[in-house]
């Protein structure tokens, strides 16, 4: 089993998710299709199993090494996954379609908590602040992917778009209309070209930081 999904994995990674197919998998470990549904019913439970392996920390990384703290754990954790997505670009083509279930996933969810238990926070709350941070490092995971392959189609780098995307609005943009967003222009916020997409990935991960630790904070003093 652990041969197969490796296989599949090594496709995925070098030629991406439309190209990992029973099939495939099958002809690269010399099997027959027939007889590799023996081991996995269908690909829908392939890709599950592909994912738990790409969740596994790289070597030389264990859970061991998360830092003590609630909010420095968080931000090891959310660098950690978002480093999962940049090896494996095709874990974020896969659709969510229930919640993780394999061993590594539930380690994760495992060292998330553990992080919380002397927060005074509910198991409840704990739980939704683990799926606030997945679904942020997710959504910023899609959002560089998606910048990485546009690059890839237009010659533009992502941190060379920030001063494309300013003259293209000034140009379209009423004042009058939207003076807000003037100023914002005129402020030369979009001015800088080489600023890394990640920064803003960081700036965003310590807004929720800020709103975990106001909601800790009221928890604390109840």
């Amino acid at each position: 089993m652990a041969k197969i999904v490796q296989t599949a994995v090594e496709i995925a990674d070098a030629e991406g998710l439309t190209a990992v197919s029973m099939r495939r998998v099958a002809d690269e470990l010399g099997f027959t299709p027939m007889s590799l549904y023996r081991y996995v019913p269908s690909k829908d439970d392939l890709l599950e199993l592909m994912q738990d392996a790409a969740a596994a920390l790289p070597p030389g990384v264990t859970l061991a090494d998360m830092p003590g703290g609630w909010r420095e754990g968080t931000r090891w954790w959310a660098r950690q996954t978002l480093a999962m997505f940049r090896h494996h670009p095709w874990f974020l083509d896969i659709p969510l379609s229930r919640p993780p279930m394999g061993p590594n996933h539930v380690r994760w969810m495992e060292s998330f908590l553990g992080a919380y238990a002397d927060t005074g926070l509910s198991h409840g709350e704990m739980m939704g602040v683990l799926q606030l941070v997945s679904t942020y490092t997710l959504s910023a995971g899609r959002i560089e992917l998606n910048l990485t392959q546009a690059s890839s189609q237009t010659g533009v780098a992502p941190d060379e778009w920030d001063p494309i995307y300013g003259q293209l609005l000034a140009k379209v943009i009423d004042p009058a209309e939207l003076p807000m967003l003037a100023r914002t222009l005129r402020s030369g916020v979009f001015d800088t070209e080489g600023t890394d997409p990640a920064d803003d990935v960081e700036f965003g991960l310590e807004i929720i930081l800020d709103g975990v630790e106001a909601l800790i904070r009221r928890r604390q003093d109840d």
